[in-house]
């Protein structure tokens, strides 16, 4: 019997395999750069549709202008485009490369619609390799069409409350930035429809007196109320920024957001105001170490445990007192009266603890004396827009935006005060409702899952930062509540240029203020 030819079947078989291997290499470099034009393309559509964004101001009649600020920032941004008509813009060279816009009304809870825009890209782009497609399958493989949309919302007024911290450590290179750089803020990019109040906070969470926390008032005051953005609330803005000094003091960051809660509330209930932007804009340098304690009852007691201290069961604090608590000599609270003009009964570590958690905490940690109310509980009561709150309800109870920037360094051998560990990052990725915190001096982006994992507590106050990973609004592990609008999160690296860090995180803010991206 006569053999085949295996020899012919090999070579058959590679060149069959070659041609197969080749196909899937072609289409491998064809598809890769389909996704880098892909990338290009997205950039450019969110541009455009920023520029249209701001251009429409939200209302109709303005469609041309809108479509021809599309059209020039593509142009700008390298895609040779040029407005070709109502709502498009056409290649002046090169490949066709089409843009059209799209205005979408929105509807306003309480206000009339509002208009979006969406803009979509699209450039056909040469293939090498796929159009060899074609010999085994019907139809034209030589170019594919790279498609891109974005959709941006328009600027829309803005309720802000800034919250500054002026507490001793802010003082130096870090408060010399916030004022240079939120005096930049407030001049560039406010009109009058914007309205914008302020709280600084050291002891005490507001600074009414004068810039002076040494006072005895019951319930705080903003520095500044909420008022609309004219030049001369803009002045006096500026020059209560410029006034603040640093106290020598404690950090009560949860009274400062519980004064700043009110005017957010108040917004909300002013039909005139339903379709602004609702926004909190913490500063802050490190953990909270104080925090206002409502009743003489809570007064007496362990904050966290709700047991009584017999050593604080004296005295008669009907309006409430203040708690400090400071790392120094293994740890130890005070408490005082709302003037702190009496620093009173040091207690131990132990104690330290506990009362450093409630500080912090979302959920009322005071089973004997009432609602503890610690930083994460007062964010989020903002970002239910006060509680109970009929407006906010009504609204959706998820349209308060929260920005947190924390300035300060992690490093070996600080003490706990001192140092801007991961544990404060997460304490205020979980009061701004973020999922990832940008650290500007290094330009890195690092995600809650990482910053709320906790390692063993080898820290000096022995600190587990428990707190802040329990309560979550899911269920356990770090998550974020699907239900309110999601914060930013800044780290700005006091070890580097502070000033320059805080300009480029405040340029981000503004952006994100006035225009935002929705698809």
């Amino acid at each position: 019997m006569r053999k085949l030819n295996q020899k012919g079947s090999v070579l058959i078989f590679f060149t069959l395999a070659f041609a197969l291997l080749g196909t899937f290499i072609g289409f491998a470099v064809d598809f890769g750069r389909a996704y880098l034009e892909k990338a290009r393309i997205s950039r450019l559509v969110d541009g455009a549709a920023l520029a249209a964004a701001k251009a429409l101001k939200g209302q109709v009649g303005f469609e041309d202008e809108a479509t021809k600020a599309a059209c020039d920032s593509m142009e700008m941004n390298g895609a040779p485009v040029v407005m070709s008509g109502a709502s498009s813009c056409a290649a002046t060279t090169g490949a066709p490369f089409t843009v059209t816009l799209q205005f979408l009304p929105v509807a306003v809870a309480g206000g009339p619609p509002m208009q979006h825009v969406q803009v979509t890209g699209i450039e056909p782009m040469p293939t090498t390799f796929l159009k060899f497609l074609g010999w085994m399958v019907p139809g034209d493989f030589s170019k594919i069409d790279i498609a891109a949309t974005a959709q941006a919302a328009p600027e829309r007024p803005v309720d802000l409350m800034l919250v500054l911290d002026r507490s001793g450590s802010m003082s130096g290179t870090k408060i010399a930035a916030l004022k240079t750089t939120v005096n930049e803020f407030l001049d560039n990019n406010f009109t009058g429809n914007d309205r914008i109040g302020m709280v600084s906070f050291a002891w005490r969470g507001c600074g009414a007196a004068n810039g002076d926390d040494n006072f005895a008032a019951n319930i705080c005051q903003p520095d500044v109320a909420m008022a609309n953005a004219t030049s001369a609330n803009i002045t006096i803005l500026k020059n209560r920024v410029n006034g603040l000094t640093p106290n020598n003091g404690a950090t009560n960051t949860m009274e400062a957001l519980r004064t700043a809660r009110v005017p957010i509330a108040a917004a909300f209930n002013d039909p005139t105001r339903a379709a602004t932007r609702k926004v909190v804009l913490l500063v802050t340098d490190g953990k909270p170490t104080a925090m206002r304690r409502d009743t003489d009852a809570q007064c007496k007691r362990n904050p966290k445990t709700g047991a009584v201290v017999s050593a604080w069961n004296t005295g008669s604090f009907p309006n409430g007192c203040l708690m400090d608590a400071n790392d120094a000599n293994g740890g130890y609270a005070t408490r005082s009266t709302l003037s702190h003009g009496s620093l009173t009964n040091a207690i131990g570590s132990s104690f330290f603890l506990n009362t450093i958690s409630c500080f912090r905490s979302l959920h009322d940690c005071d089973p004997g004396g009432g609602n503890s109310n610690g930083v994460m509980y007062e964010a989020d009561l903002i970002r239910n827009c006060g509680a109970s709150n009929a407006a906010c309800a009504a609204a959706g109870a998820h349209d308060v935006l929260f920005f947190a920037i924390g300035i300060g360094q992690d490093t070996a051998g600080l003490n706990p005060n001192q140092r801007f560990d991961k544990y404060a990052k997460c304490m205020l990725l979980r009061a701004a409702n973020g999922t990832e915190l940008l650290n500007t001096g290094n330009n890195t982006l690092e995600s809650i899952n990482t910053i709320c994992t906790p390692p063993p507590p080898t820290y000096s106050d022995n600190d587990t930062y428990a707190e802040l990973r329990n309560f979550w609004p899911c269920g356990a592990g770090p998550c974020i509540d699907s239900t309110q609008e999601k914060g930013k999160v800044y780290f700005v690296d006091q070890t580097g240029n502070v000033q320059a860090q805080m300009q480029q995180v405040f340029k981000d803010i503004a952006a994100t203020l006035k225009l935002r991206l929705t698809l």
